[in-house]
């Protein structure tokens, strides 16, 4: 927990706008970096959802098992497994939770980054993030912890 709290500590630090010259964050980057930390954390309370019912009817993945192929995948088959290589096909709620509140720090970290790897990386975020939210939407799972 004191790691956490250290490397949260790190960024915040480290994100003020005079930390490096030539690398002042306007309002569009902090825009951006919402959004994306938004969508991060709207993905995670729907992983939380498959994770703390695996099996359970109507709780559907981010996308169907390797045997349904690009329809499974597409159409958001109930296969009860999550999608993210990282996370595993069942991930634990405690595993759920490490990754993803990594991904927000890293999401956070990536305010360091000079004014265009920045503005890409935040981009990429939101456009997975959003379709993956999106479909988890249309697939029965809920935004909410």
């Amino acid at each position: 927990m004191r790691r956490i709290g250290f490397l949260v500590g790190l960024v915040v630090a480290g994100s003020t706008p005079a930390t490096v010259q030539g690398q002042q964050r306007t309002a569009i980057d902090y825009g951006l970096a919402t959004a994306s930390t938004a969508l991060i954390v709207a993905d995670w309370s729907q992983t939380l959802q498959i994770a703390r019912n695996p099996g359970q009817p109507g709780v559907w993945s981010v996308s169907g098992n390797a045997t349904d192929g690009l329809a499974g995948f597409m159409l958001g088959t109930p296969s009860h497994s999550e999608a993210n290589p990282l996370l595993g096909r069942h991930p634990s709620v405690g595993r759920v939770n490490t990754m993803l509140s990594l991904a927000v720090l890293a999401n956070g970290a990536a305010l360091l980054l000079p004014r265009t790897p920045r503005r890409v990386w935040y981009s990429v975020v939101i456009a997975i993030e959003a379709i993956a939210v999106t479909h988890n939407l249309s697939s029965g799972l809920l935004i909410g912890f």
